[in-house]
């Protein structure tokens, strides 16, 4: 595995270079280092390295809601798919855009309801699903997590999980038989967990009480369960994660492979980045699925297909191709950040190398990356078809505090309580209340 190096500016993107690999261990591939060369002298050295500190919080946390406006919203998810969902301050969801994958069906001459990725229940026009309403019998929420699939989970208050959607792999807990759940379903055979994440074909959670790690949904080699001829097992402990595990993160690969499965990313004691699934954070293309865990040592937060070190650089996994073209395994690629400002949350939608991706600083500052087609990395697309490495979202009128990537469209949760969004809006992805195919680069508060 080879490893790349990108530099996040305050005001310019540098060069791509080559640096020197982490250190890891995998059973199925070691991994390469080229040695690396130092940065490009127009860069600047980076002057953000973190100091080396414990895997307890991952260091500088997230800025805090103030709750300047109403409705106020806590916390924002959406990662890879087209819809999102906001929690708002009084426990309740709200969420917005597509509602299903296929249009509603006609059976002897009844409208059934499509995947219900918005939890309302019913039927829901397009135009309908552009304006954010909250999920129809649900309260006391205290997480939310949106998958890329078209279905959603939340944890309330008791630790219990609800989930509703599209359930085709049993990645909402209940049997795939149940192809959708049209109202928020708790999820037996979990104990109370204090966070649960949903990825396209498989869900997971962290316990409250044994920090164990709980999957469901679609089978992978790695977990250490037998599904037997069963593709899809339900909610259970997974025994191949040690305890205690510190995050999780489930991951949808490229975003046309929700078949293919997801890949699951813990953060383990000692600074450990334990994963399974279908992409790796080491491995090479085409060897056998590791029968445990891959894991990646000085690891101190996670986040989908990347990391933050412990030197405080951030860290994601994409594609290696050979001169012909031909995926033969996984570069690493890293970030400087700029100043002494640490990044407290990084997210990508998948493996590929424009996979829609962002990056989020403890000051509040927001960095976007991928392709740029309907506006979605802030700028007019006529001018900037792409962005290769990271550059910071402007314009936002506050300090962002979590911050959603869909397929081409990005959400941004302020300070104030308000949700800002921004690209495309074709599926009513921006929440205004309305549906078109323009892009959109500046963004607006949701309505």
């Amino acid at each position: 595995m080879k490893r790349r190096t990108m530099f996040l500016l305050p005001s310019a993107i540098a060069c791509l270079i080559i640096a020197s690999c982490t250190s890891a261990t995998v059973d199925s591939a070691p991994v390469e280092s080229d040695g690396g060369s130092p940065p490009p002298a127009e860069a600047g050295a980076p002057d953000a390295v973190a100091d080396a500190r414990p895997v307890d919080d991952g260091g500088t946390k997230a800025l805090e809601v103030e709750c300047k406006v109403e409705p106020c919203y806590l916390a924002l998810s959406g990662n890879g798919g087209e819809h999102t969902c906001g929690l708002v301050k009084d426990g309740t969801v709200r969420c917005w855009g597509r509602d299903s994958m296929t249009p509603p069906q006609s059976v002897d001459g009844i409208v059934e309801p499509g995947d219900n990725a918005l939890g309302r229940g019913g039927l829901v026009s397009a135009l309908e699903s552009a304006t954010p309403q909250p999920v129809s019998g649900l309260g006391n929420v205290t997480q939310i997590s949106v998958g890329s699939n078209f279905g959603t989970c939340a944890r309330t208050s008791d630790g219990s999980v609800f989930c509703w959607g599209r359930n085709d792999y049993g990645q909402l807990g209940r049997p795939a038989s149940e192809a959708r759940l049209l109202t928020p379903t708790r999820v037996e055979g979990l104990p109370p967990v204090d966070e649960v994440q949903l990825g396209a074909v498989t869900a997971c959670a962290i316990g409250s009480a044994d920090r164990a790690l709980y999957c469901w949904g679609q089978w992978m080699t790695g977990l250490g369960v037998d599904a037997g001829d069963d593709p899809t097992f339900a909610p259970q402990r997974v025994s191949t994660f040690r305890p205690p595990v510190h995050a999780v993160v489930v991951g949808a690969g490229h975003r046309d492979e929700l078949s293919g499965g997801d890949t699951i990313m813990a953060l383990l004691d000692g600074g450990i980045l334990a994963s399974v699934g279908r992409h790796l954070a080491v491995g090479t293309i085409g060897s056998e699925p590791p029968s445990r865990p891959a894991e990646i040592e000085g690891v101190a937060r996670i986040g989908a297909f990347a990391f933050v070190g412990y030197d405080g650089l951030v860290t994601r996994w994409s594609y290696l191709q050979d001169a012909f073209g031909s995926t033969t395994g996984f570069v690493h690629e890293t970030l400087y950040l700029p100043a002494r400002a640490e990044v407290v949350d990084v997210k990508l939608g998948g493996v590929e190398a424009l996979a829609q991706g962002g990056a989020l600083l403890s000051t509040g500052r927001l960095f976007r990356w991928g392709l740029n087609s309907s506006g979605t990395l802030g700028v007019d697309p006529s001018t900037e078809a792409r962005a290769n490495y990271p550059r910071e979202v402007t314009g936002l009128g506050g300090q962002v505090v979590s911050f959603a990537t869909m397929r081409s469209s990005t959400c941004a949760l302020l300070v104030s309580g308000e949700i800002k969004c921004w690209g495309a809006n074709g599926n009513g992805e921006l929440g205004r209340g309305s549906i078109d195919w323009l892009a959109h680069p500046e963004a607006e508060a949701i309505r």
